[in-house]
């Protein structure tokens, strides 16, 4: 058997070979500075060095120092990742906040960056020359030569490959068959595991594919940034980039994320790369590595099956497969944490100091990268560690008795729940909430902070509407904080008297409660199995009654992501009935709990969902609850297939996994769009390139830059545009727009910008979807400008 070294696990190398390495790439890193620094871009070799410099290096360093090994190959490529993307932010930082003041005017450059990581790496190997200059481990220094070249692993790698050929057929040919093709050989690859085809050793290959090839298959219609918000961070990077530092003052919440206005720039820096294919081809690729880290966090917990099919329900949702993540850099960096810091909750093979250290790291990083899932993620934490301190302390015993009296036959709580071993604490999250606090108020005029008062005020406001009907009496909200203190007064006398640990003998359970916990007990299991399946009927028909055809990316795919809700709240009751079964932790179980509780926040609050938008909610959320969504689907395809025909186990989990897997394959097309173009309806944009959205061609940026040379921002003339128009215009180049209602509006001497889209329909999109008609501005204005692409007109008199 052929093996070769494994760079993905350079920590567990003799320490000899890995410093040639590192020093290798640091030799050669400076090569492509000086390539950089003379403005020369070699495609491939800037971008690789520069990619495992500003990647890999400072991570697997820190965790030589740190003597962390025998990971195996995701999770030291993971944390490697993890540990070097904080280390550009945070060697960004304080480049950004001292250099000035020792003379150096623009820190963010490349011979400054250059000299200071070069300085940091050799630092960072000195010291783990010190603490780790003796180990070796062989077994996970070799790379198996066989198993890359085997035909499984070629057919999987050809995958994005498609993925790019399809999304520039589309682009320049217009195209999408490529594109459909993609779709299908996924759905293909998905049931071919559901099937037994394909061997386990390519479950994690397969899923990084599929990954990979749904972020290329949607960022890459367009030679051009596309979507929303990364325009936004396009612009905050831009300024870093063309002044050399950044403007931490700039009064705006995105241009306080790190993970935009320091990461990227430095990028663009060292290796020469635009700033566009950064965000279009590193941050996905970045990104992509958290569906292997989240195969490999199920793995342990639930076989390698379950494990696959969670890790695809993931990024089978559209807020991934639909292309809403390549939109969103800071959020794309953001879930690298995310999944790190899950993943230290659960996993005990680092020993506890160390997953602290890791945890507080990452913890970091996550609030210096996307403060909306930061939020989340502290509530979530906070609460976490709350419940598990409090269900441990004597309040415990508490429920004990209780549990007692409904017929319980030991004790679960109290001292009984003490979590051996536990990665989280209350120190971590204060110091988490103070780093929040601190950076937040300190940096973008504090507009991140402000943002989460702004929400709790209109979700708290949408809350009172819910629950009172938007009218309650402020004397009726002090008296009731009189009963609350009262209550908690009294409270904590009677707490004492009956918290303390007593005997299960000399509890006596209540005759009926007792009587009726005997029943469930001893009813049979194909009453149980009915009861489940029952139920999942009734849930089936509340989500997706009345059937009749209609528009299925907006209704059946909200429909099916519902559905795929209630599998995840039947899987966590089964994962707690039936512990012995599954290896999730209680840390986990209780993170996952207030991650359902956040999920049915967006569902049932619309101010709640509406501040955080409910595609955020899901994928966040999904990250933690993605594989109770495939137990719940187990239970219940295994107890329909109990109640329809007895057979043997192993055959009846084989048909399980089958079903499992043609429900996410429904679930993948549905939220991709496949269905809906088939069908002739409206579908999304990856593959169908019709419908109009903030994508621009060639031909509208080259109408921007004609009349950024024609118009100037000083005259007093109004500048018109549609919504999507004024991203283009206003956000990247700086010219004001005004997006109006009435094309009556428009004033003499006034300007209309018009794009592709708008000359087709002869259409004008106002707002967030409302069209307004084009005939009396044209009809009314002379055009100054037209390369087929976009036009530019300008009211010349009051009538005509």
């Amino acid at each position: 058997m052929m093996e070769f070294r494994n760079i993905f696990t350079m920590n567990d190398w003799k320490f000899k070979e890995f410093a040639i390495v590192i020093l290798l790439i640091q030799v050669l890193m400076w090569v492509v500075g000086y390539f950089s620094f003379n403005e020369m871009h070699i495609p491939i070799f800037n971008d690789i060095i520069t990619l495992l410099y500003l990647s890999l290096v400072p991570g697997v360093l820190i965790l030589r120092i740190m003597k962390i090994h025998k990971l195996g190959n995701t999770f030291t490529t993971l944390l490697s990742v993890g540990l070097s993307i904080l280390s550009v932010l945070v060697i960004g930082l304080f480049m950004n906040q001292v250099y000035p003041l020792v003379g150096i005017a623009h820190p963010i450059e490349t011979i400054p960056l250059l000299v200071t990581f070069t300085i940091y790496n050799m630092l960072l190997l000195v010291v783990a020359y010190k603490q780790d200059k003796t180990y070796f481990h062989h077994s996970s220094s070799k790379l198996n030569f066989e198993l890359l070249t085997s035909n499984q692993f070629l057919c999987l790698c050809i995958l994005p490959l498609i993925a790019i050929i399809g999304a520039y057929t589309l682009q320049y040919d217009g195209r999408n068959e490529i594109q459909i093709l993609l779709l299908l050989l996924i759905c293909i690859l998905v049931l071919a595991m559901a099937w037994g085809y394909l061997k386990k050793n390519y479950f994690h290959i397969a899923i990084f594919s599929i990954a990979i090839s749904l972020l290329y298959y949607s960022v890459l219609i367009s030679n051009h940034i596309w979507g929303y918000d990364i325009f936004f961070e396009y612009q905050f990077a831009t300024y870093v980039i063309k002044n050399g530092i950044w403007d931490y003052t700039w009064p705006h919440a995105y241009n306080a994320m790190l993970s935009v206005v320091m990461y990227a720039p430095i990028y663009n820096k060292l290796s020469g790369m635009t700033l566009t294919w950064i965000l279009k081809f590193i941050y996905p690729f970045l990104f992509s590595l958290i569906s292997i880290g989240l195969y490999k966090i199920f793995e342990k917990r639930t076989g390698g099956k379950i494990a696959f099919l969670a890790a695809f329900f993931f990024i089978a949702y559209n807020g991934f497969s639909y292309g809403w993540m390549v939109q969103m850099a800071r959020q794309q960096i953001a879930e690298i944490f995310l999944v790190l810091l899950v993943w230290l909750m659960i996993d005990r093979r680092i020993p506890q100091n160390k997953r602290k250290i890791l945890y507080l790291l990452f913890g970091v990083g996550l609030i210096l990268s996307h403060y909306s899932v930061t939020y989340l993620f502290m509530f979530m934490l906070l609460a976490t560690i709350l419940t598990l301190t409090i269900i441990s302390s004597r309040f415990g015993n508490i429920l004990n008795t209780i549990l007692l009296k409904f017929g319980a036959k030991q004790k679960y709580f109290g001292e009984y729940f003490k979590v051996e071993d536990q990665t989280i604490s209350l120190p971590l999250s204060l110091f988490f909430i103070g780093f929040i606090v601190v950076y937040y108020s300190l940096t973008a005029d504090s507009k991140p902070i402000a943002s989460l008062f702004d929400a709790l005020k209109i979700v708290s406001k949408n809350v009172n509407m819910i629950v009172t009907s938007g009218s309650i009496n402020p004397m009726l909200i002090l008296a009731g904080l009189g009963v609350v203190l009262i209550a908690i007064i009294v409270g904590y006398k009677i707490f004492y008297r009956i918290s303390n640990d007593i005997n299960p003998e000399d509890v006596k359970a209540h005759p009926f409660i007792k009587e009726q916990i005997t029943k469930i007990e001893q009813m049979s299991l194909r009453r149980k199995e009915a009861i489940i399946v029952g139920i999942t009927i009734l849930a089936f028909l509340h989500i997706w009654w009345p059937f009749k055809f209609m528009n299925i990316v907006s209704i059946n795919a909200h429909r099916v992501i519902l559905l795929s809700v209630y599998f995840i709240l039947v899987g966590f009751v089964m994962n707690i009935l039936q512990p012995k079964y599954l290896h999730f932790t209680r840390e986990y179980n209780a993170f996952a709990f207030f991650n359902m509780i956040i999920l049915a926040c967006g569902l049932f609050i619309p101010a709640f969902r509406g501040q955080l938008s409910l595609q955020r909610i899901y994928e966040v959320t999904f990250v933690v609850l993605a594989p109770f969504c495939i137990i719940g689907l187990y239970y219940i395809s295994n107890s329909a297939l109990d109640l329809i025909k007895t057979t043997a186990l192993r055959t009846r989990i084989g048909i399980t996994m089958k079903v499992i897997g043609i429900f996410l394959v429904f679930f993948f097309i549905l939220n991709t769009g496949l269905i809906d173009y088939e069908v002739g309806q409206s579908s999304t944009l990856p593959i169908d390139n019709t419908i109009d959205a903030p994508i621009f061609s060639q031909g509208e940026y080259a109408g921007v830059a004609w009349f950024n040379q024609y118009y100037s921002n000083n005259e007093n003339n109004t500048l018109f545009s549609d919504a999507f128009s004024n991203i283009l215009l206003y956000w990247l180049n700086d010219m004001h727009t005004t997006n109006p209602k009435n094309m009556s509006d428009m004033e003499p001497g006034s300007y209309l910008f018009l794009r592709s889209n708008n000359i087709e329909h002869t259409s004008f999109l106002y707002g967030n979807g409302e069209y307004i008609p084009l005939d009396e501005a044209i009809s009314k204005s002379s055009k100054i400008y037209d390369n087929g692409d976009s036009q530019i007109y300008r009211r010349m008199t009051h009538s005509w």
